[in-house]
């Protein structure tokens, strides 16, 4: 008797099923995807104890006759692909002819379909893959799938499942995603028949965003588009366009799971997209944590291989550089032109729920403020404001940012001269703390230009700015650190390559991968006066170093861009390395939190701040300054309720 043996399709469907259905949320997206390939506009999916007892998906979409309901629970037969060429050119979300009989073959299956030509519908039923009865019955026009008692014939898979409420949630998480992909379908969750999500059919995808990001982040999302409608970024690879939204840097997440990704609609994990995205972010975000958004990345579909994994969630580019490139210009363009209304970009948000961070409680989170003296006197000091006069918006930069003098009535800019690196700062350091905190408040508020006035300095790390209706918190530190690194960034680019020659050169031992990888990007490491050559084998030796870096971090440093070129096909790579360079030279030249200035310091301070390309963030991504307008503040003190 030969030991090998064909396998029963029963079998094999189960085998197949390991692979495609996973848990209750993949039957109910291959199920509504097929709804959607289907040209369904209306879609209701309707679970019970987590999908576990009942999935039944619902659509209004073009349905099935008789033979082809009975022939689509046939394993690998399909309406969407028909020969060799169609498989390189993929334009539906389904096309293997697997997962029907796949679920099938795990569950008790029903399926009821017609179509518009005919008067009556079609009931299919199976049990554990054996099909058990084909009848006539009363239907609309669409398709009706039913599965229950999923795994009940693998009682092992069964067993791996968790909570229903933990299998509910991911349920609704991956129906989110296909209803944010898709804004012009209607979507309906229903949990143990009653409705806790619904999607309208016929929305933009702002509109969407909204709904399935939250309320925390539907007041300041920004829309992504490429090619732009002005022209810029065309040129690119043929075909290609972007769109979607954006939040605010201050609206973050600890992971990535609030960033989806869609490739010709298809909800999609690409690492390459996400590093795309954070390069969109840089400068504007903090390490560790992670943007919020959707983009939609639409393009010819034999440029990408949707045949990569039986989920069909990863994909591959035939040329991922010009995408990735696009995403990157597109999310920093748009981020760009939000900052236009600064007030408006840095308002302060305090959210209803808790363990939502905020441009303050980042702030304050990363400052190191001194501890608080409770004293009796707290209001001994305190003066009586002047009168308000009447101030006009600070939208456009002053016409010069060099230190104010103080006047009587107001301050007028002095012609604009060079700066140096650093604002003329008192020799705080040579005084002692008594002589610091003693040091008499009456130095004249003076205006950086109509409208606008440094009112005072908190805690000796904020300083506190007053424009028309609106009350502004500067952090001193990352102001200046934002001041001192464009200056650093604008000398390094106008000036040539400084290279130096280390006094023993460093050998790296790498894997042949790495190896691979560092041979491919010597010349632009070059470019920024690295100098690498090869050693014999995968052993490369350091022989010269840009002036700007310490000899001690050389190795660590370019075995970190490697490893990052691997992961995201080197996007922005001399970019990141040159700014994280600059960023932490910036770090160790600018004012310290909790060193007291003057007021002709401090607007001197904020005046060259507004006169930066990104005065919006320092450049390690924290926030740089927040705004309070009148009603916020109004509210805070209950003035408004």
């Amino acid at each position: 008797m030969s030991r090998i043996r064909i396998l029963p399709d029963i079998l094999s469907n189960q085998i197949a099923a390991g692979e495609v259905v996973q848990r209750p949320v993949s039957v109910v997206k291959e199920l509504v995807e097929n709804a959607m390939d289907a040209g369904a506009d209306r879609i209701i999916v309707e679970i019970e104890n987590g999908g576990k007892n009942l999935i039944r998906v619902s659509d209004n979409g073009c349905g099935l006759s008789r033979d082809e309901a009975v022939l689509a629970l046939e394993r690998y037969a399909t309406s969407k692909i028909y020969t060799k060429d169609d498989l390189f050119s993929i334009s539906t979300f389904g096309f293997r002819g697997e997962a029907l009989p796949s679920i099938a073959s795990v569950s008790k299956f029903t399926l009821v379909s017609r179509t518009a030509d005919n008067a009556t519908g079609t009931r299919v039923d199976m049990d554990g893959g054996k099909l058990s009865g084909v009848t006539d019955t009363g239907a609309p026009v669409g398709t009706m799938v039913e599965v229950k008692r999923l795994f009940f014939n693998t009682p092992a898979r069964r067993k791996f499942l968790k909570s229903e409420n933990t299998e509910s949630g991911h349920i609704a998480d991956a129906l989110a995603g296909l209803a944010m992909g898709n804004p012009g379908v209607g979507f309906r969750l229903v949990v143990n028949q009653r409705s806790v999500k619904s999607y309208p059919p016929d929305q933009t995808l702002l509109q969407r965003a909204q709904m399935v990001l939250g309320k925390d982040v539907s007041g300041q999302l920004y829309e992504i588009q490429w090619p732009q409608a002005d022209g810029d970024g065309e040129g690119g690879l043929s075909g290609l366009s972007i769109r979607g939204v954006c939040a605010n840097p201050g609206v973050t997440r600890s992971t990535a799971n609030r960033i989806y990704l869609f490739v010709n609609q298809r909800l999609v994990y690409d690492r390459g997209l996400i590093s795309a995205m954070f390069q969109g972010f840089r400068g504007r975000i903090m390490k560790g944590r992670y943007p919020v958004g959707a983009v939609c990345v639409a393009l010819p579909c034999d440029q990408v291989d949707v045949n990569v994994h039986p989920t069909k969630r990863e994909i591959k580019f035939i040329a991922p550089g010009p995408v990735y490139h696009a995403l990157a210009v597109a999310v920093a363009s748009t981020l760009s032109r939000s900052q236009d209304d600064k007030l408006a970009y840095a308002r302060a948000v305090i959210p209803e729920k808790k363990g939502i961070p905020t441009p303050v409680q980042a702030a304050l989170k990363s400052a190191s403020l001194p501890e608080k003296r409770v004293t009796s006197d707290l209001f001994e000091n305190v003066s009586v404001p002047k009168p308000k006069p009447e101030y006009t918006s600070f939208d456009s930069p002053p016409e010069s940012f060099e230190a104010a003098e103080p006047r009587e009535k107001s301050w007028t800019p002095v012609p604009e001269r060079k700066l140096s690196i650093q604002p003329p700062l008192s020799d705080h350091e040579n005084q002692t703390p008594d002589q610091r905190e003693t040091a008499p408040p009456s130095e004249p508020v003076l205006e950086i230009r109509s409208g606008v006035r440094v009112v005072g300095q908190v805690l000796n790390i904020y300083i506190v700015v007053e424009n028309e209706n609106h009350l502004i918190l500067v952090d001193q530190h990352a102001a200046h650190e934002r001041i001192v690194f464009e200056q650093l960034l604008k000398r390094y680019k106008q000036m040539d390559v400084q290279s130096q020659s280390l006094a023993v050169p460093e050998v790296l031992e790498l894997s042949h991968k790495e190896a691979v990888v560092l041979e491919s990007i010597t010349n632009e490491l070059a470019d920024l006066g690295i100098r690498v050559e090869p050693f014999g084998g995968t052993s490369f030796v350091i022989k010269a170093v840009p002036v700007l870096v310490e000899e001690k971090n050389v190795g660590s440093m370019v075995v970190e861009m490697v490893e990052k070129i691997s992961h995201a096909n080197g996007t922005g790579l001399k970019d990141d390395w040159l700014q994280d360079a600059l960023a932490t030279m910036a770090c160790h030249r600018s004012v310290r939190g909790g060193q007291s200035m003057s007021v002709k310091e401090m607007t001197a301070l904020v005046e060259q701040l507004f006169v930066c390309e990104n005065p919006m963030h320092c450049p390690h991504g924290r926030p740089v300054f927040v705004s309070f307008d009148a009603r916020s503040l109004e509210k805070l003190f209950k003035r408004l309720v």
